[in-house]
């Protein structure tokens, strides 16, 4: 048996993968998140944070889109959650245990902690909320984690009507015991889907839920008014801790209606709002605001499919990666809002890895590669077809940066643009597609979640149709590997092995890009994107508010 020092143990393992994820400030160095602080700071007061869709769902586990789950994650807590540098700390949990070689997992509450109703958090709550997960159809994006529970196959195909593997072993103590051993299955549990929500609200046959939602969080729900707001207010007995604002206003601009938010954000009456490229010079032009930027697990990259009659020549694949300059594709068309990336992993993944930039972009490498294609193919590579969702400022910049690149090889670019999402991602699953433009966002901070769904055999974002059965065994070595080192060298032996056979061009690192008020302190913004971030630690300096 191990405790939370085995948790420990493997957040040392990962510590130093983690430094990478550095935040850029435009003013100011105390402090690592903010910068423009000020003397005589007031807490309190109603935070008014803008949101570009109405949530569809304020229910976690049915929770898809970020608009949701920027207002889940005020509302829920699970049994752990990641900090700011995306490692597994105790949230309901107070502490846990691995047993039989990270087979099993012993959970134990802490004392005391109740739902914004007043009842009190049980280990049923927490058997209840993982099995209803097990039961839905469509299948939430962590069901393939749940899905590793002793008997969960069993109970979602309703063969039985309990998870064997899933025990409360009193008011406190819940068990956990998985198929066989799974790395991922600690920090799936800090997925948002996997609140703990209180199971004697729910009644079969009615869905009132994720319209009246009930948590543990910093702060609980109020009022939600289609199209316009919810609103939410602090959570007196939150067992995290005093919550430092009195509630949150989340308003909503239906359709990312970004001037609109602009209006609102000058004039005072929001607090913050996305950095959009749109109005991104306008609010740059300003010394009093608060700029955050920090890279994020999201990675643009171009698929080539690896059936197509010359795409599937590795030669030729890797000549058009040489011949990318990605320095200048961030500097000219993102304006370097972004970091290039010649590697897939991004900064703060376990197993990633710094690569040398300058050795990813060679002219003259790109020749002598797409000359061996050539003679190896024996048939006419002139012209390519490159597949985009957006047809915007920006992509069209980017995909003529591209032609420009690629000409000097021979190969003349041929631009398609599909604007339906559902029709985009038909043509990029057909054996027609021959290079797609598309971003992967990891749902959690782990190299599984990353390598697994884009070159596992038949995974279902393995649009490339990229197939190593070496590959593939090592993705299946690395989950069930317990060791961080040992799954570090494996991911890294993976990344290589896909690079070299280049499947995708990776071209840079997403990132998240906030601007607040002066006013607003404490935030803590997640490499997951600024929708996974709490408030509980955010404060106004000023007593008046927007």
């Amino acid at each position: 048996m191990c405790s939370i020092r085995w948790a420990l143990r493997l957040l040392a393992g990962v510590f130093l993968f983690f430094s990478a994820l550095n935040v850029s400030l435009t003013a100011g160095e105390k402090d690592p998140e903010v910068h423009v602080l000020g003397e005589g700071a007031t807490r309190g007061n109603i935070y008014r944070a803008p949101l570009l869709n109405n949530p569809k769902t304020l229910d976690p586990a049915t929770a898809e889109d970020m608009y949701s789950v920027a207002v889940v994650q005020q509302l829920f807590d699970g049994l752990v959650e990641f900090n700011r540098d995306l490692l597994v700390v105790p949230a309901l949990a107070e502490t846990w245990q691995v047993e039989e070689g990270g087979q099993v997992y012993r959970f134990i509450l802490r004392e005391g902690v109740r739902f914004h109703d007043g009842s009190r958090v049980t280990a049923q709550d927490v058997v209840f909320s993982l099995s209803r997960i097990l039961r839905m159809n469509p299948p939430p994006a962590i069901m393939s984690h749940i899905m590793k529970i002793a008997g969960a196959a069993d109970y979602r195909e309703r063969k039985l009507e309990a998870v064997a593997g899933l025990q409360a072993l009193d008011d406190r103590t819940v068990r956990i015991q998985l198929e066989e051993p799974y790395a991922p299955f600690l920090i799936a549990l800090g997925m948002y889907q996997a609140k703990i929500v209180p199971a004697r609200l729910f009644v079969p046959g009615v869905e009132e839920f994720g319209r009246k939602p009930v948590g543990t969080g910093p702060f609980r729900f109020v009022s939600w008014d289609e199209n316009r707001s919810v609103r939410l207010e602090r959570f007196k007995d939150y067992y995290g801790g005093k919550v430092l604002l009195d509630g949150i206003v989340f308003v909503v601009y239906p359709g990312v209606e970004i001037e609109a938010v602009y209006r609102a954000f000058v004039n005072g009456e929001l607090h913050e709002m996305p950095l959009h490229a749109q109005v991104k010079k306008r609010l740059l032009e300003r010394k009093d605001l608060q700029v955050i930027h920090r890279p994020s697990l999201g990675l643009q990259f171009y698929g080539i499919n690896c059936r197509h009659s010359f795409l599937g020549n590795e030669d030729l694949r890797r000549a058009l990666s040489f011949a990318i300059d990605r320095k200048r594709l961030v500097a000219e068309v993102y304006d370097s809002q972004y970091e290039p990336a010649c590697g897939i992993l991004p900064p703060g993944l376990l197993g990633y890895r710094p690569r040398d930039l300058q050795e990813s972009f060679s002219p003259t490498r790109a020749e002598e590669l797409m000359t061996k294609a050539r003679k190896q193919q024996g048939e006419e590579m002139d012209t390519v077809e490159l597949v985009s969702n957006s047809q915007s400022a920006l992509a069209l910049a980017e995909i003529e940066l591209m032609r420009e690149s690629w000409s000097k090889l021979g190969i003349s670019l041929k631009p398609r643009f599909i604007p339906d999402w559902a029709q985009f991602e038909n043509y990029i699953k057909s054996d027609a597609v021959q290079i797609y433009r598309y971003v992967w966002n990891a749902d959690m901070p782990d190299p599984d979640n990353f390598l697994l769904p884009l070159f596992g055999i038949e995974a279902d974002a393995n649009f490339t149709k990229y197939r190593d059965e070496r590959v593939h065994r090592l993705l299946q070595e690395a989950r069930a590997a317990v060791d961080p080192v040992a799954r570090a060298a494996l991911y890294r032996t993976i990344e290589d092995t896909v690079l070299n056979a280049a499947p995708i061009l990776p071209l840079f690192y997403r990132s998240v890009n906030n601007v607040y008020h002066a006013s607003v302190q404490g935030i803590q913004v997640s490499a997951l994107g600024a929708h996974a971030m709490s408030y509980r630690g955010v404060w106004l300096k000023e007593t008046e508010k927007p």
